[in-house]
This record gives structure tokens, C-alpha cells and sequence, in this order.
């Protein structure tokens, strides 16, 4: 029997979708006699000693597979006495950094564990492109392996969309998600924007500049964000960068309509599923917004479309991909 060990980042506030994919997808691994150990590390990865105290627990684990599952690549090096799998969901850690510390990120995030990893997984073509912009691997030490869409979400019947009244859904605050570009697109329009995560004062204070009504949610279960895309005529989802884009599926598994980048991993993506906008374009994006709320023809066609787009990531797929890897090692 194949003995796993999933190795989990200690999560900050919100930070819950790397941990609800794995988790999901033990039980299935464990049904195909895989032993599954998941193992949340200690302590945050935040300052070197806490971050060599990681790496330090990972030495205990002798004979096993160890899969880091994202975000703390470097915990991987501890691994001396193990097949070593690493996941790299994207790259987004490497801007926005000054030359010592973007330096540090590439050597203790990206060389090392690669180089010392056995098998690496990536959740897209576009984050494989964007490693290996990064460090030359070979091609078949990188898998691509997608993420799934949770059962839960289910279509639903939506009440027709009024552009006088129009409910926006955006997920996530992170610096990727071009929220402040999206409010600047929304200014002047009629609208009740949900935003999911944690606000910054300065966003705060655009969304009071620019007159726009909003609620702000956070720490949401999956039903409850399962509600939020029920009661959304549309997601926004404009962000620069997204390793994967997760909400883009949920919003189409839950038959609703997509405005949402034309670059990074979202085409790939969503598919023929989605209004595609410039997400450095405020009018771009404003004028997706307003075409998806008042084309009838187009909101059925990209909810249809978003409907199939959704099969390509069932989780029974993705679970008998990460099997073959483990079988493989």
C-alpha cells in the first residue's frame, strides 16, 4: 500500500482552497489503497524560524510519499528519505517584490524544490508556462493537473437579469484581483456589488468615492458561498493573475453568467463560457458588465456554454490523475 502524506501550509484568515481540495480528495485516494496522512504544519509561514520549524517537520516522515501541497514549496527540502511530489498552483508570490527578496522567493520556492522534487503537479498550462519562464525542468517532471468543481454547485433558476438592479459577485480582495479597476468600472452603474474577503481601508475608501453599494462578506462556508452565486446575476472576476480561477467555475457550475479576464489561466478556464474583458481596460470591463446585463440571447448562450465548460473538472478525474502520480513514484 501506498503511504501518502499530504503536507498542508497552516492557513491564514481565508485562506481555505488549497485544504478543501486535498481534504476532498482523500477519501477517494484512500479508497484506492492509498494510506493517506494529511498534515497541517505548525506554524505560519511568515519569518525564517518559523519557516525552518516547517521544514523541520518534515524530516520526521521516513519511506512515505510526501506531497506538498502548495503555497510552502520550500517545506519540501525536508524530505530527505522520501519520493517528494510538489504543487504549484501559480506564481503570483514573484511580483511586486524588490530584487533581494523576489531572489529569495525563486530560490526557496521555485529552484530548490523543483530541482528536489520527483514529480511536480501544476494546476494549469498557464502556470506550467509561467514556471518555466521560472527554471528549466523537463517536460515530464511537470503534470498538469486542474482542479474540480465541487458537487454542491448546482444550477439554478435565476430571476431575469435588470441592469437597474443588477447583483455583482467578485471573490477574493488579494492585489490579482484588480478590484480597484472593477470599482472604477462600476462607478455611476446601478448595482449592489457582494464582495467575498477581507476589504483594505483604501478599498474602502474607493467604494465610498465612487458611490457604489456593496456588501462585504467574509469567511463564508460553501453553502453560503453557494447561496451568494444563487442570488448573483453575474460574476465579475477581472483579475490579472489567477493560477487556476476557481470562482469562475463555481459561478458556471451554479448557472451563472461570466465576466472575467482575457489573460493569465482564465481562458483556458472558463472556455466559451465567459465574457472575456480587458482587465487593464476600465471601459472593457465596464462594457462587458453591460453587455452580459442586457443581452438575453448572450447571458443564455454563456450560462449554456458555462454549463458543458464545467464537465472538463469532475473531481473523480482529478483524483485518479493524482493516483497514477503516487502509483507512479
Amino acid at each position: 500500500m501506498k503511504q501518502v502524506v499530504l503536507v498542508f501550509r497552516k492557513p491564514f484568515e481565508g485562506q481555505v482552497s488549497i485544504e478543501y481540495l486535498f481534504y476532498s480528495l482523500s477519501s477517494y485516494l484512500k479508497e484506492q489503497n492509498v494510506s493517506i496522512i494529511n498534515r497541517q504544519l505548525s506554524h505560519y509561514s511568515k519569518g525564517l524560524l518559523n519557516r525552518l520549524r516547517n521544514v523541520f517537520t518534515i524530516t520526521h516522515y521516513h519511506k512515505k510519499i510526501i506531497h506538498v501541497t502548495g503555497d510552502v514549496h520550500y517545506t519540501i527540502l525536508g524530505a530527505w528519505f522520501s519520493k517528494r511530489i510538489l504543487t504549484i498552483h501559480d506564481l503570483g508570490f514573484m511580483l511586486n517584490k524588490g530584487p533581494a527578496a523576489k531572489f529569495t522567493y525563486w530560490l526557496f520556492w521555485i529552484y530548490l524544490p523543483v530541482k528536489f522534487s520527483h514529480q511536480v503537479t501544476v494546476v494549469s498550462e498557464n502556470t506550467k508556462r509561467d514556471l518555466l519562464k521560472y527554471i528549466n525542468v523537463e517536460n515530464s517532471k511537470v503534470t498538469v493537473i486542474s482542479n474540480f468543481i465541487d458537487a454542491i454547485y448546482k444550477p439554478v433558476v435565476k430571476p431575469k437579469c435588470n441592469l437597474s438592479t443588477i447583483q455583482l459577485l467578485q471573490i477574493g480582495t488579494a492585489f490579482n484581483k484588480n478590484i480597484s479597476r472593477l470599482l472604477d468600472a462600476l462607478e455611476g452603474l446601478d448595482c449592489v456589488l457582494t464582495i467575498i474577503g477581507k476589504l483594505t481601508d483604501n478599498l474602502k475608501k474607493q467604494l465610498k468615492e465612487k458611490q457604489i453599494t456593496y456588501r462585504n462578506l467574509t469567511d463564508l462556508s460553501i453553502d453560503d458561498l453557494y447561496l451568494e452565486y444563487q442570488q448573483a446575476d453575474l460574476l465579475c472576476y477581472v483579475s490579472t493573475l489567477e493560477g487556476f480561477g476557481m470562482p469562475v467555475l463555481e459561478a458556471q457550475a451554479t448557472g451563472t453568467p461570466v465576466v472575467c479576464s482575457n489573460c493569465s489561466s482564465m481562458p483556458e478556464i472558463a472556455g466559451d463560457g465567459a465574457c472575456y474583458v480587458d482587465p487593464y481596460d476600465i471601459a472593457s470591463i465596464r462594457n462587458g458588465i453591460e453587455q452580459v446585463a442586457n443581452d438575453k440571447q448572450l447571458t443564455a448562450k454563456l450560462i449554456s456554454s458555462g454549463l458543458i465548460n464545467v464537465r472538463r473538472f469532475s473531481k473523480d478525474a482529478v483524483a485518479k490523475a493524482y493516483h497514477k502520480i503516487y502509483q507512479d513514484l
